[in-house]
């Protein structure tokens, strides 16, 4: 039991403090990609966020060198220096506390973040005849949001409020439905290893410990994937470590009263060493498949048509 304390201690300690010593760079951010659609012609756009104080009289040198630094184009729209709606909403780039850069991805395609995406937020436009479009308040879901602003049908003549379709992209639920499956799977299977790799034999036993880990792992599972898709990395690393807490304690106890084939301390060591085993490699494949993933992401920029 000492053991397994410390070794969860060394493993928060080694998460704290990768997260202390990585730079401000380095550290997950959460970002919000934009495709604009239906829009024929040249235009600017930015993020508008909510600015609680008025920013009449905002310092123009500041303005000027968040426009030169953050900004995806050398020149800003004239209308948005300056506005604030009836909502408070007014721009990221210029009003942010924090820096808040937008970049250009590709025709019609955007990116907002470095330090982070706005939780709330609305989508201005103005286009080459200095007309004004702002859509309604959209909430981001994820972590790192891919979004579609769809202005097809809209009158782009004149300025117009709250119009236009906004669509967050959610993950496939067919794939998270085979990735949760897979998870649940993967880690019964190791804990029925280690079950027979410490002599239980019955069928009883392994019928036990696998409904145990359908109830406990399931739950698991849900929030780590939780975490991931809203919090990112770190968000799930971090309610793993939690959560395993909280799985260990349960199936402990529990095969402590149930698992009555072998002895009650063969029971408890056989929890404390699966649920290590399981944790382990679910903490290996958690972070392989994050950076398996970025990588087929980069090698998709590369060579995608």
């Amino acid at each position: 039991m000492k053991k397994m304390v410390v070794f969860v201690a060394l493993v928060l300690a080694f998460v704290i403090g990768s997260a202390q010593s990585v730079s401000a760079d380095a550290a997950p951010r959460p970002t919000a990609d934009l495709s604009i659609v239906g829009v024929e012609q040249e235009y600017s756009i930015d993020f508008l966020i909510p600015v609680t104080r008025s920013i009449e009289g905002e310092d123009e040198e500041w303005i000027e060198d968040r426009i030169r630094f953050d900004y995806y184009k050398d020149d800003y729209p004239e209308r948005l220096i300056g506005y604030q709606d009836d909502d408070g909403f007014a721009s990221c780039t210029l009003y942010s506390n924090a820096p808040c850069i937008l970049s250009e991805e590709g025709d019609d395609a955007f990116r907002l973040g470095y330090f982070r995406a706005p939780r709330v937020f609305k989508i201005a436009i103005v286009t080459e005849d200095d007309v004004l479009i702002v859509s309604e308040e959209i909430k981001r879901v994820l972590f790192n949001a891919e979004f579609t602003y769809d202005l097809s049908g809209v009158d782009l003549s004149e300025d117009a409020f709250g119009v236009g379709e906004v669509s967050e992209e959610l993950p496939f639920i067919g794939g998270l439905i085979l990735e949760f499956l897979a998870r649940i799977l993967f880690t019964i299977a190791v804990e029925l290893i280690v079950l027979a790799l410490f002599f239980y034999r019955k069928a009883s036993s392994f019928k036990l410990v696998g409904i145990v880990n359908l109830i406990s792992q399931s739950l698991l599972t849900l929030a780590v994937m939780y975490g991931y898709y809203r919090f990112s990395l770190f968000g799930a690393l971090g309610i793993l470590l939690v959560g395993e807490i909280f799985v260990y304690s349960f199936e402990i106890i529990v095969y402590a009263k149930k698992l009555k084939e072998k002895s009650v301390w063969r029971a408890i060591v056989y929890g404390l060493t699966a649920n290590t085993a399981s944790f382990l490699l679910y903490f290996v494949l958690l972070i392989g498949a994050h950076y398996v993933t970025l990588l087929f992401q980069q090698l998709y920029l590369v060579f995608a048509p």
